[in-house]
């Protein structure tokens, strides 16, 4: 089992999380438009803290001192022995977490933030992050919950975070993504999305003494990739369809809403909606909150799970605030006003860059039985690739190579693939996964159904390299050029896009950020536990400059 035991939100609209439930049953926001801030020269809608709203802790960021206040506010006194216990793992989800601090020389880096949290409340354990673009916060509650249910741990402290800075917002407004007002999530005259600074943290325990006491349980979890483009949403909906139908599973009339993704942009909305008829959920009632906060990145997830749970248990259906006409061709049952429910179970659906879709379904029932997460106990490792600037071996076997560097990646390329040109657009790290994968698999018979197979990657420097590259873009303002196509390749798990629309795979794809390897073995043993996945591509993929990186690949099956 796992329990929901307790959370805590912050946002420039409130602090703490009734106070945000009754921000969105008032229709309140912090959106608002800003001129040359961090600065930039283009103006934004965004909803940010001011700078006395978070008070910033000795020798911790502001990122950090934020996902700090959000786990001590969840933090009851009952609570504090549990979260420095052995049996508890930190769960960080960022989507770029201090990238910010490129700008000034500062450590980016995530596995010293979650160290640097989960040390302040007495836990040792080593923490994971989860970084998979706008679907980090529902997948850390996924991972949580796997873990949970298979006893590898007892207890997750899950936190959620990000921060804006130049570096985000001048991103997505290369992209043409941001509205110049106050977003309007599936109308028919949403202009894009607005982006937003929040903290979340949700405490779960599959201890049973929380039973009665719980908010709530994690029923189960999905994760898909479309296989369709690392920067565009599916015109099938195809990711978000499938990870719909695992959650529902037959339980469709259980549902009080469904807590879409909503950010407003064209064609997110319009997939999204495409998704929820496929999945036969169109009269479900549907929300997003995106018009209250923003597109809050690794704490969306968090933050809109916590808040859709708060006002089930309420009873209320939320609103779907600044909304006012269909804006989709495949029509939704938007609630536009609070409404009362009876119904104990609601889901939550995201969407993001890399083809990655999630959705978790949650019930208030205490009694709720929860889908098994049985992680196999034996899995054979079929074959094995390791790739660094000096050569490649596949099962132990040097390849053929004359290159050093990161022209032997494209060596390899050319010797093995030869007739996929998107290679050529790829940054490093991409092109690194991708010729790995390529070579794990060249002797192997890959599962005929997509569904089959998953994609898990972890490292310990994320997107440094990319980071850097995109940082030289934007530090200069007389030599000022941010590129969407550069910038897209800022979110690490782009790499297992690329894999996955190469081969078509639509199962899991997943990314981690770890200070080492010891943990990938579990991890990899979670995506086991996704429906229908008989296969799982994983490994370490570290890429922290041009001519540094390292690939050590498996291809692992169940006996």
């Amino acid at each position: 089992m796992n329990y929901i035991v307790s959370d805590h939100i912050i946002t420039p609209v409130a602090v703490g999380t009734e106070a945000n439930l009754q921000a969105v049953i008032e229709g309140r926001t912090a959106l608002t438009l800003h001129r040359r801030r961090f600065p930039l020269v283009e103006p934004f809608y965004a909803s940010l803290f001011g700078e006395d709203d978070v008070e910033l802790l000795p020798g911790f960021s502001r990122f950090e001192s934020l996902c700090v206040a959000a786990v001590r506010g969840a933090l009851r006194p009952e609570l504090r022995d549990m979260v420095s216990s052995s049996d508890t793992l930190f769960i960080l989800s960022s989507t770029k977490g201090n990238v910010g601090r490129l700008a000034t020389g500062g450590d980016p880096l995530l596995p010293t933030s979650a160290r640097k949290i989960a040390s302040l409340f007495g836990n040792t354990n080593a923490p994971v992050t989860v970084c998979n673009a706008c679907i980090s916060g529902v997948s850390a509650l996924i991972t949580a919950q796997r873990l949970l249910e298979a006893g590898v741990y007892s207890n997750a402290v899950v936190v959620g975070c990000d921060v804006l800075s130049a570096f985000i917002v001048s991103g997505f407004q290369s992209f043409k993504a941001l509205s110049d007002e106050r977003c309007r999530p599936f109308d028919s005259d949403r202009k894009g999305l607005n982006l937003g600074e929040a903290a979340a943290c949700v405490i779960l325990s599959s201890d049973r003494q929380w039973k009665n006491s719980s908010l709530g349980t994690i029923i189960s979890g999905s994760v898909h990739n479309d296989a369709n483009h690392i920067s565009g949403p599916s015109r099938t909906g195809e990711g978000a369809y499938l990870c719909l139908r695992d959650v529902a599973d037959g339980g469709q009339d259980k549902f009080a809403f469904i807590s879409l993704h909503g950010t407003a942009t064209l064609y997110n909305d319009e997939m999204e909606s495409i998704a929820v008829t496929r999945a036969g959920l169109q009269d479900v009632p549907v929300n997003s909150l995106k018009a209250t906060f923003g597109h809050t990145l690794g704490a969306a997830g968090l933050l809109e799970t916590v808040l859709s749970l708060h006002a089930l248990r309420k009873g209320l259906v939320l609103p779907m605030n600044n909304y006012a006409a269909q804006g989709t061709t495949s029509p939704l049952n938007i609630s536009t006003e609070c409404r009362q429910t009876d119904k104990r179970e609601f889901v939550k659906l995201l969407s993001g860059f890399g083809g990655c879709n999630a959705a978790v379904r949650i019930s208030i029932n205490p009694d709720a039985q929860p889908t098994a997460a049985n992680i196999p106990r034996q899995v054979q490792t079929v074959a094995e690739v390791h790739v660094t600037p000096d050569g490649a071996t596949c099962n132990g076997q040097p390849q053929p190579a004359t290159e050093k560097g990161e022209k032997l990646l494209t060596e390899l390329y050319r010797a093995y693939v030869r007739d996929y040109s998107k290679f050529f657009k790829m940054d490093t790290l991409s092109r690194l996964g991708f010729v790995a994968t390529e070579l794990l698999l060249r002797d192997q018979s890959v599962d005929s159904d997509p569904l089959h197979t998953a994609v898990l990657f972890a490292n310990r420097s994320a997107s440094l390299k990319s980071d850097t590259d995109y940082q030289r873009t934007i530090q200069n303002a007389d030599n000022y050029y941010p590129s969407p196509a550069l910038f897209v390749y800022t979110l690490p798990n782009i790499v297992t896009g690329e894999v996955a629309i190469r081969h078509l795979f639509r199962g899991e794809s997943s990314f981690y950020v770890l200070e080492d390897e010891k943990a990938l073995a579990t991890l990899a043993g979670t995506a086991f536990t996704q429906p229908d996945v008989n296969s799982v591509i994983c490994g370490w993929v570290e890429c922290s400059a041009k001519d540094s990186f390292e690939a050590k690949l498996k291809l692992l099956r169940k006996i």
